[in-house]
């Protein structure tokens, strides 16, 4: 099995902002509704420092936390990812800042995983997506949280081996986990991390056309730019 993990859905701070969020070599776009983003992302995207919007007495006891709706970790977590998959996904280097500008103690990096896959199972059903007419569609990630577990499905082929990755643009920005790297989770405690759903893994392949529904050119075009896409969905 394999399972999606959220931010804490009771999360209520700190929140940091990037101190000049145009200190990049290349500019990208790094706000994102989960705990990654459906794309790859390098040192040269990312900020150098981030301030803390209110007073506090220490750095930040979570093991993620939010830079500007982005996750940052500590070197914890940064840690347990690299037992699992050493040297795949991007942990880059930042400075925590107190409300005054003083640097935080303590080791602290964005995390993004560098892994996306076409791996949800949707079997074109109607629900996993919403017209707003004008032909603009989006996949209903967000409805998925109603559902039972099961009914969340995974492409066990597409994702055979991997241990953290996010779903391609049906996935909305969410990390999905093996369940070695779930159990790990679960007995270090790490906090302001929520082991959301369980999803099943299917032994089929993943079709694009029995899985991507009215998406299905959009997607087409996304994989012809090479899945380049700002806002990591379509």
């Amino acid at each position: 099995m394999a399972w999606w993990v959220k931010k804490d859905i009771s999360y209520l701070g700190p929140h940091f902002d990037w101190v000049d969020p145009n200190a990049v070599e290349e500019k990208r776009n790094l706000v994102g509704l989960g705990l990654s983003l459906s794309r790859s992302l390098s040192e040269r995207n990312i900020p150098k420092a981030a301030r803390s919007r209110r007073p506090a007495k220490a750095p930040p006891r979570q093991d993620v936390f939010i830079v500007d709706s982005s996750v940052a970790c500590n070197g914890r977590f940064k840690d347990l990812v690299e037992q699992f998959e050493p040297g795949v996904h991007l942990f880059a280097p930042i400075e925590l800042q107190y409300h005054d500008g003083r640097p935080m103690e303590g080791e602290f990096y964005f995390f993004n995983c560098n892994v996306d896959i076409d791996c949800v199972l949707t079997d074109n059903k109607p629900e996993w997506f919403t017209d707003f007419g004008n032909g603009k569609v989006v996949s209903e990630m967000p409805l998925i949280q109603l559902l039972t577990p099961l009914e969340i499905s995974l492409s066990k082929p597409q994702i055979q081996g991997r241990h953290l990755w996010t779903g391609g643009p049906l996935g909305w920005n969410q990390l999905f986990v093996s369940d070695p790297f779930c159990t790990a989770l679960r007995k270090g405690r790490y906090k302001a991390l929520e082991i959301w759903r369980e999803c099943h893994e299917v032994d089929r392949e993943w079709v694009a056309e029995e899985h991507m529904g009215p998406l299905l050119a959009k997607w087409q075009a996304y994989v012809a730019s090479d899945r380049d896409c700002e806002i990591g969905a379509i």
